[in-house]
């Protein structure tokens, strides 16, 4: 078992189990503790009730649902967020959210990394 004492802890939100995995493993080789991944607003919902990440990696639409109120639930804990979606016009038409970076799919997982280390930095 791994010491997750000291690690930046992420919460995942994707909906596609392929790229939830991806995701899952380039932050877990790169020292994160992943919390999901989730793939649906109330299990990510239900997960920020019983713990507090240090950041989380929304997958914009969620099949029959947005990520929207996982967002608004960061936004109220103060948790930073970033949007990874392949409709990024959809996530910039929500403006009643704060401001918050958006990486395009496909991504390349090195940027996404380092997106999300300089977030928590």
């Amino acid at each position: 078992m791994q010491d997750t004492t000291n690690k930046n802890t992420i919460l995942i939100v994707e909906d596609d189990p392929y790229i939830a995995m991806d995701l899952e493993d380039a932050f877990d080789a790169r020292g994160f503790k992943v919390l999901g991944p989730v793939a649906d607003v109330i299990t990510g919902l239900k997960v920020l009730s019983e713990t507090s990440p240090d950041i989380a990696m929304l997958d914009y639409n969620l099949g029959n649902e947005t990520s929207v109120e996982i967002a608004r639930a960061l936004s109220r804990s103060n948790i930073p967020y970033l949007f990874l979606s392949g409709q990024i016009e959809d996530v910039v038409k929500d403006n009643d959210l704060p401001p918050r970076p958006v990486m395009a799919k496909p991504y390349v997982p090195e940027q996404l990394i380092a997106v999300v280390r300089s977030m928590i930095a």
